[in-house]
Protein backbone atom coordinates (compact mmCIF):
# COMPACT_ATOMS: atom_id res chain seq x y z
CA UNK A 1 0.00 0.00 0.00
CA UNK A 2 1.11 3.62 -0.57
CA UNK A 3 2.34 5.79 1.96
CA UNK A 4 0.50 7.18 4.69
CA UNK A 5 -0.48 10.59 3.54
CA UNK A 6 -0.93 12.29 6.84
CA UNK A 7 -3.44 15.35 8.27
CA UNK A 8 -0.66 17.56 9.78
CA UNK A 9 2.96 17.51 10.51
CA UNK A 10 5.90 19.58 11.38
CA UNK A 11 9.05 21.07 9.25
CA UNK A 12 12.02 20.38 11.22
CA UNK A 13 15.42 21.39 9.71
CA UNK A 14 19.01 21.59 10.96
CA UNK A 15 18.04 25.13 12.92
CA UNK A 16 15.19 23.37 15.07
CA UNK A 17 17.70 20.48 15.86
CA UNK A 18 20.58 22.93 17.01
CA UNK A 19 18.40 25.46 18.56
CA UNK A 20 17.14 22.40 20.99
CA UNK A 21 20.76 20.85 21.49
CA UNK A 22 21.36 24.38 22.25
CA UNK A 23 18.26 24.44 25.08
CA UNK A 24 19.54 21.30 26.07
CA UNK A 25 22.89 22.53 27.06
CA UNK A 26 23.03 25.96 27.49
CA UNK A 27 18.95 26.34 28.81
CA UNK A 28 19.53 25.79 32.41
CA UNK A 29 20.93 27.09 35.46
CA UNK A 30 21.33 31.37 34.98
CA UNK A 31 19.86 31.42 31.60
CA UNK A 32 16.95 28.84 32.78
CA UNK A 33 14.54 30.91 30.78
CA UNK A 34 17.09 32.41 27.88
CA UNK A 35 15.02 30.86 24.81
CA UNK A 36 11.36 31.67 26.46
CA UNK A 37 12.57 35.17 26.98
CA UNK A 38 14.11 35.14 22.96
CA UNK A 39 10.69 33.50 21.85
CA UNK A 40 8.84 35.85 23.11
CA UNK A 41 10.78 38.84 21.83
CA UNK A 42 10.78 37.25 18.75
CA UNK A 43 7.02 36.78 18.40
CA UNK A 44 6.30 40.15 19.53
CA UNK A 45 8.30 41.42 16.68
CA UNK A 46 6.29 39.64 14.25
CA UNK A 47 3.34 40.30 15.19
CA UNK A 48 3.94 43.33 16.02
CA UNK A 49 2.37 43.59 19.68
CA UNK A 50 4.00 45.51 22.71
CA UNK A 51 4.07 42.06 25.39
CA UNK A 52 4.13 37.91 24.49
CA UNK A 53 3.80 35.51 27.54
CA UNK A 54 4.84 31.89 26.71
CA UNK A 55 2.31 29.09 27.95
CA UNK A 56 2.25 25.53 28.11
CA UNK A 57 -0.97 24.89 25.45
CA UNK A 58 -2.99 27.77 23.69
CA UNK A 59 -6.32 26.57 25.83
CA UNK A 60 -4.20 27.97 28.95
CA UNK A 61 -3.24 31.31 27.01
CA UNK A 62 -6.76 31.50 26.56
CA UNK A 63 -7.95 30.69 29.90
CA UNK A 64 -5.18 33.27 31.01
CA UNK A 65 -6.97 35.87 28.86
CA UNK A 66 -10.67 35.12 30.07
CA UNK A 67 -8.80 35.48 33.97
CA UNK A 68 -7.52 38.89 33.18
CA UNK A 69 -10.57 40.10 31.86
CA UNK A 70 -11.94 39.20 35.51
CA UNK A 71 -14.87 36.73 33.59
CA UNK A 72 -16.80 35.47 36.24
CA UNK A 73 -20.42 33.31 36.65
CA UNK A 74 -23.48 35.50 35.51
CA UNK A 75 -21.13 36.68 32.99
CA UNK A 76 -21.86 36.01 28.60
CA UNK A 77 -19.36 35.36 25.56
CA UNK A 78 -20.14 35.26 21.75
CA UNK A 79 -18.34 32.49 20.83
CA UNK A 80 -18.07 31.06 17.26
CA UNK A 81 -20.11 27.21 17.43
CA UNK A 82 -17.45 26.23 14.84
CA UNK A 83 -14.11 25.37 16.83
CA UNK A 84 -12.50 23.03 19.07
CA UNK A 85 -13.53 22.64 22.02
CA UNK A 86 -10.88 24.20 23.96
CA UNK A 87 -12.32 27.59 22.88
CA UNK A 88 -15.04 27.59 25.02
CA UNK A 89 -14.17 25.46 27.76
CA UNK A 90 -11.46 28.18 28.26
CA UNK A 91 -14.92 30.68 29.07
CA UNK A 92 -16.58 27.77 30.75
CA UNK A 93 -13.40 27.25 33.53
CA UNK A 94 -14.03 31.09 34.48
CA UNK A 95 -18.01 30.21 35.35
CA UNK A 96 -19.07 32.69 32.25
CA UNK A 97 -21.02 31.19 29.60
CA UNK A 98 -20.36 30.53 26.10
CA UNK A 99 -23.04 31.68 23.85
CA UNK A 100 -22.20 30.27 20.71
CA UNK A 101 -23.26 31.80 17.03
CA UNK A 102 -22.90 30.86 13.57
CA UNK A 103 -19.87 31.55 11.38
CA UNK A 104 -19.88 32.98 8.03
CA UNK A 105 -20.14 30.13 4.74
CA UNK A 106 -17.31 31.63 3.00
CA UNK A 107 -13.99 31.36 5.66
CA UNK A 108 -16.23 29.15 8.80
CA UNK A 109 -15.34 32.32 10.97
CA UNK A 110 -17.66 34.14 13.28
CA UNK A 111 -20.02 35.63 11.49
CA UNK A 112 -20.16 39.68 12.86
CA UNK A 113 -23.85 39.55 12.56
CA UNK A 114 -24.46 36.58 14.48
CA UNK A 115 -22.62 38.58 17.06
CA UNK A 116 -24.22 41.81 17.11
CA UNK A 117 -27.77 39.63 17.58
CA UNK A 118 -26.59 37.91 20.29
CA UNK A 119 -25.25 40.60 22.56
CA UNK A 120 -27.40 40.99 26.27
CA UNK A 121 -26.40 43.21 29.25
CA UNK A 122 -24.12 40.30 30.06
CA UNK A 123 -22.22 40.17 27.33
CA UNK A 124 -18.88 40.76 28.46
CA UNK A 125 -16.58 39.77 25.63
CA UNK A 126 -16.60 38.23 22.22
CA UNK A 127 -14.19 35.03 21.79
CA UNK A 128 -13.53 34.55 17.77
CA UNK A 129 -11.41 31.93 15.95
CA UNK A 130 -9.43 32.37 13.17
CA UNK A 131 -10.33 29.19 11.26
CA UNK A 132 -8.07 26.63 9.96
CA UNK A 133 -5.59 29.77 9.51
CA UNK A 134 -8.15 31.70 7.77
CA UNK A 135 -8.71 35.46 9.21
CA UNK A 136 -11.86 36.65 10.51
CA UNK A 137 -13.83 39.68 9.55
CA UNK A 138 -11.76 41.81 12.07
CA UNK A 139 -12.38 45.45 11.44
CA UNK A 140 -16.70 44.69 11.35
CA UNK A 141 -15.83 42.48 15.23
CA UNK A 142 -13.61 45.71 16.29
CA UNK A 143 -16.18 48.07 15.26
CA UNK A 144 -18.90 45.74 17.38
CA UNK A 145 -16.47 45.79 20.48
CA UNK A 146 -16.08 49.27 20.05
CA UNK A 147 -19.56 50.34 20.48
CA UNK A 148 -20.94 48.00 22.75
CA UNK A 149 -17.90 48.19 24.96
CA UNK A 150 -16.86 44.73 24.63
CA UNK A 151 -13.49 42.70 25.33
CA UNK A 152 -12.14 40.55 22.28
CA UNK A 153 -10.00 37.77 22.61
CA UNK A 154 -8.30 35.82 19.63
CA UNK A 155 -8.26 32.39 18.95
CA UNK A 156 -5.84 32.13 16.65
CA UNK A 157 -4.20 28.66 17.34
CA UNK A 158 -3.42 27.47 13.95
CA UNK A 159 -3.13 30.94 12.55
CA UNK A 160 0.58 32.28 12.97
CA UNK A 161 1.20 34.06 10.24
CA UNK A 162 -2.45 34.95 8.68
CA UNK A 163 -2.95 38.40 8.03
CA UNK A 164 -6.24 41.30 7.76
CA UNK A 165 -5.39 43.90 5.81
CA UNK A 166 -1.82 43.84 6.17
CA UNK A 167 -2.28 43.10 10.38
CA UNK A 168 -1.42 40.23 11.68
CA UNK A 169 -3.74 38.16 13.36
CA UNK A 170 -3.62 38.18 17.02
CA UNK A 171 -2.88 41.73 16.98
CA UNK A 172 -5.85 42.98 17.32
CA UNK A 173 -7.81 42.41 20.35
CA UNK A 174 -7.23 42.76 24.05
CA UNK A 175 -5.87 39.20 23.79
CA UNK A 176 -4.36 37.36 21.04
CA UNK A 177 -3.79 33.59 21.60
CA UNK A 178 -1.49 30.48 19.44
CA UNK A 179 -0.50 27.26 19.46
CA UNK A 180 2.54 25.33 18.83
CA UNK A 181 0.63 21.69 19.04
CA UNK A 182 2.35 19.00 17.31
CA UNK A 183 -0.60 19.43 14.13
CA UNK A 184 0.13 23.37 13.73
CA UNK A 185 2.00 25.85 11.16
CA UNK A 186 4.73 25.64 14.11
CA UNK A 187 5.33 23.37 16.41
CA UNK A 188 6.31 22.23 19.60
CA UNK A 189 4.37 19.04 20.40
CA UNK A 190 2.64 21.56 23.10
CA UNK A 191 2.34 24.87 23.55
CA UNK A 192 1.05 28.56 23.12
CA UNK A 193 1.63 31.97 23.41
CA UNK A 194 -0.52 34.45 24.59
CA UNK A 195 0.00 39.01 23.15
CA UNK A 196 -1.62 41.93 23.93
CA UNK A 197 -0.67 45.62 23.65
CA UNK A 198 -2.34 46.55 26.93
CA UNK A 199 0.58 46.51 29.77
CA UNK A 200 -1.75 46.79 32.78
CA UNK A 201 -3.16 43.20 31.42
CA UNK A 202 0.51 42.17 30.54
CA UNK A 203 1.06 42.26 34.29
CA UNK A 204 -1.78 41.08 35.11
CA UNK A 205 -0.91 37.78 32.88
CA UNK A 206 2.49 37.83 34.30
CA UNK A 207 1.10 37.69 37.65
CA UNK A 208 -1.23 35.23 37.43
CA UNK A 209 0.63 32.65 34.96
CA UNK A 210 3.32 32.32 38.10
CA UNK A 211 1.18 31.74 40.63
CA UNK A 212 0.36 34.94 42.03
CA UNK A 213 3.91 34.92 43.56
CA UNK A 214 5.17 38.35 43.91
CA UNK A 215 8.25 37.85 46.46
CA UNK A 216 6.77 41.29 47.83
CA UNK A 217 7.22 40.07 51.86
CA UNK A 218 9.61 37.01 51.27
CA UNK A 219 10.71 34.56 48.91
CA UNK A 220 7.46 32.59 47.37
CA UNK A 221 5.20 35.14 48.57
CA UNK A 222 1.90 34.57 46.54
CA UNK A 223 -0.58 37.70 46.11
CA UNK A 224 -2.97 36.49 44.30
CA UNK A 225 -4.65 32.95 43.55
CA UNK A 226 -2.86 32.18 40.21
CA UNK A 227 -1.85 29.24 37.80
CA UNK A 228 1.34 27.69 36.38
CA UNK A 229 1.16 28.12 32.73
CA UNK A 230 3.66 29.03 31.67
CA UNK A 231 6.21 27.60 28.93
CA UNK A 232 9.28 25.27 29.36
CA UNK A 233 12.76 26.77 27.85
CA UNK A 234 13.40 23.51 26.54
CA UNK A 235 10.34 24.01 24.59
CA UNK A 236 10.66 27.45 24.09
CA UNK A 237 14.16 26.40 22.15
CA UNK A 238 12.25 24.85 19.39
CA UNK A 239 9.76 26.80 19.12
CA UNK A 240 11.80 29.81 18.28
CA UNK A 241 13.42 27.95 15.76
CA UNK A 242 9.88 27.97 14.11
CA UNK A 243 8.96 31.10 14.54
CA UNK A 244 11.81 32.72 12.96
CA UNK A 245 10.89 29.82 10.04
CA UNK A 246 7.41 31.46 9.98
CA UNK A 247 7.19 33.01 6.67
CA UNK A 248 8.75 29.90 4.87
CA UNK A 249 6.34 27.85 6.49
CA UNK A 250 3.29 29.91 5.71
CA UNK A 251 4.40 29.55 1.98
CA UNK A 252 4.49 26.20 2.34
CA UNK A 253 1.19 25.77 3.66
CA UNK A 254 -0.05 28.29 0.81
CA UNK A 255 1.45 25.95 -1.86
CA UNK A 256 0.20 23.26 -0.45
CA UNK A 257 -3.26 24.73 -0.63
CA UNK A 258 -2.40 26.24 -3.98
CA UNK A 259 -2.23 22.89 -5.43
CA UNK A 260 -5.49 21.74 -4.35
CA UNK A 261 -7.35 24.41 -6.21
CA UNK A 262 -6.05 24.18 -9.06
CA UNK A 263 -6.55 20.67 -9.41
CA UNK A 264 -10.01 20.50 -8.01
CA UNK A 265 -11.79 23.69 -7.78
CA UNK A 266 -13.32 23.62 -10.83
CA UNK A 267 -15.26 20.14 -9.92
CA UNK A 268 -19.04 21.22 -9.83
CA UNK A 269 -19.96 20.54 -6.27
CA UNK A 270 -16.62 21.55 -4.49
CA UNK A 271 -16.58 24.66 -2.91
CA UNK A 272 -12.94 25.71 -0.98
CA UNK A 273 -12.96 27.79 1.99
CA UNK A 274 -10.53 30.44 1.48
CA UNK A 275 -9.24 34.00 2.15
CA UNK A 276 -11.18 36.74 1.55
CA UNK A 277 -9.72 40.49 -0.65
CA UNK A 278 -7.33 41.93 1.70
CA UNK A 279 -6.41 38.92 3.89
CA UNK A 280 -3.88 36.66 4.06
CA UNK A 281 -4.69 33.05 4.95
CA UNK A 282 -1.56 30.83 6.32
CA UNK A 283 -4.45 27.73 5.04
CA UNK A 284 -3.14 25.35 8.11
CA UNK A 285 -5.79 23.21 7.04
CA UNK A 286 -7.12 23.45 3.37
CA UNK A 287 -10.60 22.75 3.72
CA UNK A 288 -13.66 22.12 1.05
CA UNK A 289 -17.36 21.66 1.69
CA UNK A 290 -18.98 19.17 -0.85
CA UNK A 291 -21.93 20.90 -1.36
CA UNK A 292 -25.56 19.00 -1.75
CA UNK A 293 -25.41 18.51 -5.66
CA UNK A 294 -22.62 15.71 -4.89
CA UNK A 295 -24.81 13.31 -3.89
CA UNK A 296 -22.18 11.32 -2.12
CA UNK A 297 -22.14 11.36 1.82
CA UNK A 298 -19.14 13.24 3.15
CA UNK A 299 -18.15 10.39 5.62
CA UNK A 300 -18.04 8.00 3.20
CA UNK A 301 -15.54 10.27 1.38
CA UNK A 302 -13.68 10.41 4.38
CA UNK A 303 -13.84 6.45 4.61
CA UNK A 304 -12.62 6.04 0.99
CA UNK A 305 -9.33 8.02 1.48
CA UNK A 306 -8.69 6.47 4.51
CA UNK A 307 -9.10 3.08 2.46
CA UNK A 308 -5.98 4.61 0.45
CA UNK A 309 -3.74 5.43 3.88
CA UNK A 310 -4.98 9.10 3.46
CA UNK A 311 -5.56 11.15 6.13
CA UNK A 312 -8.30 13.79 5.61
CA UNK A 313 -10.66 14.68 8.74
CA UNK A 314 -14.29 16.05 9.10
CA UNK A 315 -14.80 19.22 9.92
CA UNK A 316 -15.54 20.67 13.37
CA UNK A 317 -19.50 19.11 15.20
CA UNK A 318 -21.63 22.07 16.66
CA UNK A 319 -20.46 22.46 20.22
CA UNK A 320 -23.98 23.99 20.96
CA UNK A 321 -24.59 20.46 20.32
CA UNK A 322 -22.47 19.07 23.38
CA UNK A 323 -24.07 18.15 26.60
CA UNK A 324 -21.41 20.57 28.53
CA UNK A 325 -23.03 23.60 26.44
CA UNK A 326 -25.44 25.79 26.04
CA UNK A 327 -27.58 25.71 22.39
CA UNK A 328 -29.36 29.32 22.39
CA UNK A 329 -29.28 29.72 18.37
CA UNK A 330 -29.76 27.10 15.46
CA UNK A 331 -26.34 28.00 13.57
CA UNK A 332 -27.01 26.05 10.27
CA UNK A 333 -24.06 27.62 8.46
CA UNK A 334 -22.07 25.62 10.81
CA UNK A 335 -24.18 22.54 10.70
CA UNK A 336 -23.65 22.30 7.06
CA UNK A 337 -20.20 22.91 7.60
CA UNK A 338 -20.66 19.63 10.11
CA UNK A 339 -21.43 17.67 7.86
CA UNK A 340 -20.30 18.32 4.68
CA UNK A 341 -16.95 19.82 5.70
CA UNK A 342 -13.42 18.28 4.91
CA UNK A 343 -10.10 19.48 5.76
CA UNK A 344 -7.61 17.81 3.47
CA UNK A 345 -3.99 16.92 4.14
CA UNK A 346 -1.26 19.08 4.01
CA UNK A 347 1.52 18.07 6.63
CA UNK A 348 4.82 19.48 6.03
CA UNK A 349 5.89 16.51 4.14
CA UNK A 350 3.36 15.81 1.46
CA UNK A 351 4.67 16.32 -2.07
CA UNK A 352 2.74 17.44 -4.92
CA UNK A 353 2.15 13.51 -6.13
CA UNK A 354 0.62 13.29 -2.54
CA UNK A 355 -1.28 16.05 -3.12
CA UNK A 356 -2.16 14.62 -6.65
CA UNK A 357 -3.48 11.33 -5.45
CA UNK A 358 -5.90 12.91 -2.86
CA UNK A 359 -7.07 14.91 -5.32
CA UNK A 360 -7.58 11.44 -7.48
CA UNK A 361 -8.77 9.59 -4.78
CA UNK A 362 -11.18 12.43 -4.17
CA UNK A 363 -13.19 12.47 -7.64
CA UNK A 364 -13.04 8.78 -7.76
CA UNK A 365 -15.44 8.38 -4.87
CA UNK A 366 -17.53 11.69 -5.95
CA UNK A 367 -17.69 10.31 -8.77
CA UNK A 368 -18.47 6.43 -7.66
Amino acid sequence: MRKKIAFAGPSITQKEIDYVIDGVKNGFYETFNQHVKKLETEISKYCETKYAIATHTCTLAMHLACLCLDLKEGDEVICTDFSWVATAYAIKYTGATPVLVDIDPDTWCIDPKKIELAITKKTKAIMLVHSYGIPAQMDDIMNISRKYNLKVIEDAAPSLGAEFEGKKVGSFGDFGCFSFHGAKIAVTGEGGMLLTNNEELYEKAKLLCAMGRTDRKATFWSDAVGVQYTMANLTASLALAQVERIEELVELKRSIFKRYYNNIASIDGIKFIKERKNTRANYCYPSILVEPSIDVNRDHILEHLKNNNIHARPAFPRMSEFPTLTKKFENPVTEIAEKRGISLPSAANITNDDIDFVCEKLIEKINS
